[in-house]
């Protein structure tokens, strides 16, 4: 019996930063660097661009996210928007496009796997399950993800921000899911590194909520919202 068949589960939608792609090693060093080319080019010193991180929720001392932070869930349009209205740089011509180039830089800033996703979808998709991504990225930069990681042959539906199922923590994404796939949300499985991620799918009755630890979310979070709180997504089998 496929392991879909056995369990009542039939699905798998993933959030993608921070749950596939390893969030430190790809967002951070975005974060960083279009901070740091904003303060260059505003004339400004360059501990702003920490400053900037700091009222943003990434706390550089200690290398961690207030649970709150718009840099774990916003889409980079609303950071962007948010870095242009600081009153040091509000009014300066060009602030959203600078901090959006270096958020759409696949090439200085390249999706980094948490595992080899290759192998575990392929298991995944051996056993039956449908397989999903939703993000709060914009689509395109999703399909283009999931490509370069060499995981699109194996999903069934990939969906951003602006796919036409709404944003996180709306259920959207999950019922859009379903439509896809032809599966009730009862028979899905959520998988994500944020509060938002796991509130969809609560908000959209998704069977189990899986939280991972590869984000910068606060664990005690975490283990409030998730039915099972893994270190990585490599280890879904052993829940599922």
């Amino acid at each position: 019996m496929r392991m879909g068949e056995r369990s009542g589960i039939g699905g798998i939608l993933f959030d993608k930063d921070g749950t596939l792609i390893d969030f430190r090693a790809t967002w951070l060093a975005a974060y960083r660097g279009a901070a740091a080319e904003l303060c260059l080019a505003a004339g400004l010193a360059s501990d702003f661009a920490t400053t900037l991180l700091d009222r943003s929720g990434y706390d550089s001392r200690t290398d961690s996210f207030a649970a709150t932070s718009p840099l774990l869930w916003a889409t980079n349009t609303a950071i962007a928007e948010s870095w242009a209205a600081e009153p040091e740089v509000r009014g300066r011509p060009g602030v959203v496009e600078l901090v959006l180039a270096h958020f759409d830089d696949a090439e200085r800033y390249p999706a980094v796997a948490v595992g080899d996703l290759v192998a575990l979808f392929g298991r995944l998709r051996g056993r039956g399950l449908r397989l999903g991504v939703a993000t709060m990225d914009s689509t395109a930069k999703a399909e283009a993800a999931v490509a370069r990681l060499g995981l699109g042959p194996s999903l069934d539906f990939v969906t951003g921000y602006d796919g036409g199922h709404g944003e996180k923590p709306g259920p959207g994404m999950v019922r859009g899911f379903c439509a896809a796939t032809g599966l009730e949300p009862g028979e899905i499985v959520v998988v994500g590194d944020t509060a938002a991620d796991l509130q969809m799918a609560r908000a959209a009755g998704a069977g189990v909520a899986i939280a991972v630890l590869t984000g910068a979310t606060p664990r005690d979070l975490l283990d409030a919202l998730a039915d099972h709180v893994l270190e990585s997504v490599m280890q879904i089998e052993e829940v599922i």
